[in-house]
């Protein structure tokens, strides 16, 4: 199965912001280099708020126990 072509799509083309192929809104990686268009002409960011959050949580939970084991180790 072979994908449309960007320019004799009748949506809306854009240019990908690191190798500048045509791409459709629809797209989620370029189709030439493959870099995430997440967060791109309107697409929605790959992280909300809130998972960056429990990411920034989950590092220091993982710092304190390593801490904590490096303070019992002594």
């Amino acid at each position: 199965m072979s994908l449309p072509d960007p320019e004799t799509a009748g949506s809306t083309v854009a240019a990908c912001p690191l190798c500048g192929a045509p791409t459709l809104p629809a797209d989620e990686r370029c189709r030439e280099c493959n870099m995430t268009l997440a967060g791109v002409g309107g697409r929605p960011d790959p992280f909300t708020r809130q998972s960056l959050w429990r990411w920034a949580g989950g590092l220091l939970a993982i710092y304190l126990m390593v801490l904590a084991v490096v303070v019992l180790a002594r």
